[in-house]
């Protein structure tokens, strides 16, 4: 056969393929494996999580982070048994470009999610909320032609914003990165008709707007879960999901949502008022007993000061029809016992107050963790500690947990049925009174921990990075418009 310089040269070009290849499979054979998403995080034991910056989410309080995606996020490293790695982002925008270049491995934005939405694949629901718009309060709703709007998301509350702008085609929908308590408060001044939002972030931001209101847009309730990246590999959304179960069946997540959604059902627009009005005008006279008394007990003085607001409503000379009187109504046997002899001297009333709710906090089963401990210490200061301990062992013979205060005060106000009587030790107790008593000290407790934030050093080790910050070169995430 005639070889021609054509030939020769495609005869060793291929060649060179096969040898490559060849030399490919022996590289393949010796060892070389494909990880996927979940193997390549469990490789560098981080699973690192873009994060929203905002109250009731992430955000943080005196020496230490919370929210309810926080809490979650360190539930699922424990559960999943890796370390996390959490990037604050205050711009949703970022949050999603961050996602969609795979900067982060997955995002907790906190916001419900459209089904349809086609941007990113999201994993098992850990909550459920309404959408629509927060607005003034008003006799009657506007007309929406008009109406300025903001968007808090500009994925998840796209499609809504969308048939707002073509069912009202006067509607002006503004543009902007700002998070509920901006929009709220721009609202508040004027500078916006209207919110597009989740009620979830109303309902954690409404005790300091009270003027303001939440219209739902959707009768349905939609799914807050987290978001992954599109892609075919779900290894890692499986994972997750798998541990997402775990902590559903162990009621974990709903204790969550109890304690950072919990003291928001419940709201009194002219007690609101009230309570923000008296913290200018009465808490000043007394603000340096409470914080006296925190030194001594170890109480917060902000948490002392929303029982005696509860107790009294900040008056010292208070009288109930059962006898407690003073600031912190203590009764006169309790007066004994903390060693005072005038309980309508604002002082002796927060001593003797403060040190009996310590000493009820110290009755409390050590097993019993925070902020259930604190809880049920108040639920004790209101209706008596055998009446709580009742309470606890009715949770228990119906076969729900006795340290968990979500339970408890489910039971509670079984204290006022006669049938019940038998298998209590105290007997009757008005048992509805502390749930009730216990919900109103939590969001009054909430409302000043925002006023009087603590001006303690807070430790470097507790500062969460932020997104611009991502370890990953190549993978910069550009700011929002």
């Amino acid at each position: 056969m005639l070889l021609t310089r054509r030939s020769i040269f495609t005869l060793c070009r291929g060649t060179i393929l096969v040898v490559v290849l060849a030399g490919l499979g022996l590289w393949v054979a010796a060892g070389f494996t494909w990880h996927n998403h979940w193997q390549r995080v469990q490789a560098r034991n981080t699973l690192i999580i873009a994060i929203r910056e905002t109250d009731g989410v992430y955000v943080q309080y005196d020496q230490t982070m919370a929210g309810l995606e926080y809490d979650l996020a360190q539930l699922l490293g424990q559960q999943l048994d890796i370390e996390v790695q959490l990037f604050a982002v205050n711009d949703l925008s970022d949050l999603y470009r961050a996602l969609a270049a795979g900067a982060v491995d997955m995002a907790l934005a906190g916001t419900s999610y459209n089904a349809d939405q086609q941007a990113f694949t999201p994993g098992l629901p850990y909550l459920m909320t309404r959408v629509g718009l927060a607005r003034e309060m008003a006799s009657t709703a506007p007309e929406l032609d008009q109406q300025r709007i903001a968007t808090l998301d500009p994925i998840s509350h796209g499609s809504l914003s969308a048939r707002l702008t073509s069912e009202n085609p006067a509607l002006e929908m503004v543009l902007t990165s700002a998070g509920p308590a901006e929009l709220m408060t721009r609202i508040d001044m004027g500078g916006l008709d209207m919110a597009l939002l989740d009620e979830r972030d109303f309902l954690v931001m409404r005790p300091f707007f009270p003027n303001q209101r939440f219209d739902p847009l959707t009768d349905h309730l939609r799914p807050v879960a987290p978001l992954f990246r599109n892609q075919r590999d779900r290894s890692l959304i499986d994972a997750v999901n798998g541990a997402l179960r775990q902590l559903q069946q162990t009621e974990l997540i709903p204790r969550l949502e109890d304690r950072y959604l919990g003291h928001t059902r419940d709201f009194d627009y002219v007690g609101n008022l009230t309570f923000e009005r008296h913290i200018s005008s009465r808490l000043p006279e007394f603000e340096a007993y409470f914080r006296e008394q925190a030194e001594q007990t170890g109480l917060d003085w902000r948490l002392l000061a929303a029982v005696a607001y509860q107790e009294s409503h900040w008056r010292r000379n208070a009288v109930s029809p059962t006898g407690v009187r003073g600031l912190m109504m203590v009764t006169l046997t309790t007066a004994r016992e903390m060693g005072i002899d005038n309980r309508l001297d604002p002082q002796q009333s927060v001593q003797a107050g403060s040190q009996y709710l310590a000493s009820l906090q110290r009755r409390v089963p050590r097993r019993i963790q925070e902020p259930d401990r604190t809880w049920m210490a108040l639920a004790s200061y209101n209706v008596g500690a055998g009446h709580l301990e009742d309470a606890r062992i009715i949770t228990e013979t119906l076969g729900d947990d006795p340290d968990s205060w979500i339970d408890v005060r489910r039971h509670l106000p079984k204290l006022a049925l006669q049938e019940w009587h038998p298998y209590t030790r105290f007997g009757y107790a008005r048992g509805r009174e502390p749930v009730v008593y216990v919900a109103n000290i939590r969001r009054y407790y909430n409302v000043l921990l925002r006023v009087f934030p603590a001006q303690q050093f807070v430790p470097e080790s507790l500062y969460t990075d932020r997104l611009d910050t991502l370890p990953m070169p190549g993978l910069t995430v550009t700011p929002g418009p």
